[in-house]
């Protein structure tokens, strides 16, 4: 495929994300078909993407982040049967979307053509489940702060926190499948699942701050900014740690 072609997929999934979070926040407009717009550009992107490579899109940091933008835009078109809940986590959600797109306006976008391990299954299954984690995250910390916008009525805050809540149990179960993978995979190729790294930390750090976030004393639960805090902080931070690592090594 034509690299203008990339190029046009990559500022159209963009602007599609970023205006349908523009939209989404100030209730005007098509918001919801500016999402599904923003969604099925992201998907074209990551089918285009995975031909041109012949493998699923997850090696380099602008296959990651495409791949994760596609996920958050799904997600955020499934309704939470709240008209105002569903605004203003759609605002929060195609933002988080086109943040992880934008990282490429400082960073060049490049691929990765050749990498042997994604011929094996629990190396394709530890990146694919360890990548869709993080999206189920960062979802549960936008859910968790779309809460927080003027106008949210009681009723709906609280169905956005118990949104955040049951998304980081979906991610950390998907999460710890993807370790799982990862362990197997490193112990069938005899590699270094026996040494402690910074990524093992980091995963340990994780998986801990989660289960932090899902049993909150009593006193701590009953109070909302507790909850969101509590409920965010994991998206949050395994963002940033994957901006860092992808963004650096990208």
């Amino acid at each position: 495929m034509p690299n203008i072609w990339f190029d046009v997929l990559y500022y159209a999934s963009l602007g599609l994300n970023l205006g349908a979070a523009a939209l989404a926040w100030r209730g005007v407009g098509p918001w919801r078909l500016a999402g599904w717009l923003a969604g099925a550009v992201c998907a074209l992107q990551a089918l285009a993407l995975g031909l041109h490579l012949g493998r699923p899109p997850l090696s380099g940091a602008w296959e990651a982040f495409a791949t994760q933008a596609l996920l958050l835009d799904l997600m955020a078109l499934w309704p939470t049967g709240n008209r105002e809940a569903d605004r203003s986590l759609g605002a929060w959600t195609w933002a988080a979307a086109g943040l992880f797109l934008a990282v490429f306006l400082a960073l060049e976008r490049k691929l990765y053509p050749d990498w042997f391990n994604y011929e094996y299954f629990w190396a394709r299954a530890f990146f694919l489940l360890r990548n869709a984690s993080l999206s189920f995250f960062v979802f549960a910390a936008c859910a968790a702060l779309a809460g927080t916008r003027r106008g949210i009525t009681p009723a709906g805050r609280n169905l956005l926190l118990l949104w955040a809540r049951n998304f980081l149990l979906l991610g950390t179960a998907v999460f710890l499948a993807g370790e799982f993978c990862g362990f197997t995979w490193r112990l069938q190729w005899l590699g270094d699942y026996w040494s402690w790294s910074r990524n093992f930390l980091e995963a340990t750090l994780v998986f801990l701050l989660v289960t932090a976030a899902l049993h909150l004393p009593p006193r701590w639960a009953a109070r909302p900014g507790a909850r969101t805090l509590a409920l965010a902080a994991p998206g949050v931070i395994t963002a940033g740690l994957t901006l860092i690592h992808l963004g650096v090594g990208n």
